[in-house]
């Protein structure tokens, strides 16, 4: 299968757009593992229409987007002894840097690599179906013209305006009636709402990444060798302070903070750029800086890297802003005032920013790779880019987000009865007022002792956990903005019949069902256990607190205080 034609088909108005006929095909480079299933999902979705399509050599080609999957199963947390690896459950805590921001002086070296590190036989081995085009790597697709879209399954659907109940394009484009199928039609899950806030960590700190989707949170990059340790940035900690100053200030118009001294927490979606270290530390070719393009920034979680240590802070920022426009949706131009610029330091010294305005793209020996499909709503045609209208189509204005988030957790009801071997279906209704926040699962057994801490990376809402021994089970949902506002919610579950509660034990040291809410990546794992440790006490030793009931009574009053749902708000 190599390409898949969509006829022309009519597309309906959208907020006043002019409807017209486009035509789509899918074009499927050699993809790697992260591309595989969403470009066969479009390809096989209508396998009659590729049949009876004849090729049309006019219609527009689509790629899958490389930095999201479009469609995200339940998570499967599987508790039995047989589990597969990968459904066990998880406890994702984060981890602590090797060494601090304050120490990197002692990692400072004068002379920087000039050369490929020696026996690295990765070095421009990138995964295959991807292509380096300067310091941007894209789908090869690209390279011939195709057009990244975040869901190409979508894109591909004969009869249906992508944008329809989408956003309004007349308020977003200058061109709204050149937008393609597919583009600025946004993900309607949780988190990927429009406006958003973002967060991008500067990590200085080096540290070991492996090769995989595109993941910050895990160190998981498509340009990483897997197991290689990146080095610590070599610049000392001063330049470092003003490089990522700099690099603050280039994004001072919209709601996107730039950290360096703290790792967000894993919870929050964030890009980390990777400072130091030489292009042989990654799987790329030559450059001053490497990244992934994410049209539309619908990953979130991107990895780029910049290979600088001892230039000059101005032109340090420069190239760090540049791989995070990349990763933001933002490819090479020609405008010299711009970061976006390719080879800005022989244009244009000192410190530059994002341009306003269409300015044309670069080509690379008569191949444009672009968001091509972004650059047609702002500026008319694909091989124009106006940085800052693009941005500011992604993300809010720079401002103070007051709202806190919400989150529901729609099943199981609070005090839910299971027998042994049934699988839990948890289903969450996370909400914010703008876009870019994240959420997590926690499981407590009776103990307190924390079974499950999983941040829902692919945003799937739902959890399935399956061989749960006979306890009670506190189940708690953490949100988590980019204004550090964390909200939790917390249900009571009991697995199995009291009477096998009591056989096992499992009721013995049950704490209470409040779950979490306190501040910090471990909250919500330590419940407040004072009440029931206090009663279980009462109970065991017969003292006066205790009614004048039998045991038994007493277990099941006992039982019947600890199902109870709590939620704390921060």
């Amino acid at each position: 299968m190599g390409v898949v034609w969509i006829p022309t088909h009519p597309r309906g108005t959208n907020s006043g757009r002019v409807t017209g006929a486009v035509s789509a095909k899918l074009v499927k480079p050699t993809p790697p593992a992260f591309l595989s299933m969403a470009l066969v999902l479009a390809a096989t979705a209508r396998p009659d229409v590729a049949e009876a399509a004849p090729p049309d050599p006019g219609g527009s080609a689509v790629v899958q987007n490389p930095s999201i999957e479009p469609v995200a199963d339940p998570v499967v947390i599987d508790f039995s002894s047989d589990a597969r690896p990968e459904h066990r459950p998880r406890i994702d805590r984060d981890r602590p840097a090797a060494i601090r921001f304050s120490d990197l002086d002692a990692h400072q070296r004068d002379v920087e690599p000039s050369e490929p590190v020696p026996h690295a036989p990765w070095a421009s081995r990138l995964p295959e179906g991807l292509a380096q085009v300067g310091g941007m790597v894209v789908p090869e697709a690209m390279l011939d013209g195709a057009t990244m879209v975040p869901d190409a399954a979508t894109a591909l659907t004969q009869g249906t305006d992508p944008q329809a109940g989408g956003p309004d394009l007349n308020e977003i484009c200058a061109f709204p009636d050149e937008v393609p199928p597919g583009i600025y039609d946004y993900d309607h899950r949780p988190g990927g709402e429009t406006p958003r806030f973002h967060t991008v960590y500067l990590n200085f700190l080096g540290g070991v990444l492996n090769t995989g989707a595109e993941n910050s949170a895990e160190n998981l990059s498509n340009i990483a060798i897997s197991g290689h340790m990146f080095p610590v940035y070599a610049g000392g900690e001063e330049r470092a302070i003003a490089a990522a100053q700099a690099v603050a200030a280039d994004f001072e118009d919209w709601a996107v903070r730039v950290v360096y001294l703290e790792r967000p927490p894993k919870v929050l979606p964030y890009t980390m750029v990777m400072v130091g270290g030489h292009y042989s530390d990654t799987t790329a070719g030559p450059s001053g800086g490497v990244a992934p393009l994410d049209c539309e920034d619908f990953g979130q979680r991107n990895v780029c890297y910049a290979f600088q240590n001892n230039s000059p802070a101005t032109t340090q920022a420069n190239v760090i802003s540049q791989e995070i426009g990349h990763t933001l949706g933002l490819g090479h131009t020609t405008a010299s005032d711009s970061v976006m610029a390719f080879g800005y330091d022989n244009t244009q010294p000192g410190d530059l920013g994002f341009h306003d305005g269409c300015v044309d793209t670069i080509q690379v020996q008569g191949q444009s790779a672009a968001c091509v499909g972004v650059n047609k709503c702002h500026c008319g045609v694909g091989d124009q880019q106006d940085d800052k209208a693009t941005l500011f189509a992604t993300f809010a204005p720079a401002g103070v987000d007051v709202v806190e988030p919400t989150i529901a957790i729609v099943q199981p009801p609070d005090g839910a009865m299971y027998e042994e071997g049934e699988t839990v279906r948890i289903e969450f209704e996370p909400w914010d007022d703008v876009g870019g926040y994240g959420w997590k699962l926690l499981v407590e057994n009776g103990a307190g002792e924390v079974l499950v801490d999983q941040v829902d990376y692919d945003r799937a809402m739902i959890f399935d956990l399956t061989g749960l021994p006979p306890d009670v089970y506190t189940i708690t949902a953490y949100i988590q903005d980019h204004a550090d506002h964390i909200v939790t919610a917390s249900v009571t579950i009991t697995v199995g019949s009291s009477e096998a509660l009591d056989d096992s034990g499992g009721s013995d040291d049950a704490g209470s069902g409040s779950g979490g809410g306190t501040q910090g990546e471990d909250s919500g794992s330590s419940g407040d256990t004072s009440a029931s440790a206090g009663q279980d006490t009462d109970l065991d030793d017969g003292c006066g607190c205790t009614t004048g009931a039998p045991p038994t009574a007493a277990l099941a009053l006992w039982l019947l205080g600890l199902l109870g749902m709590a939620r704390r708000r921060r």
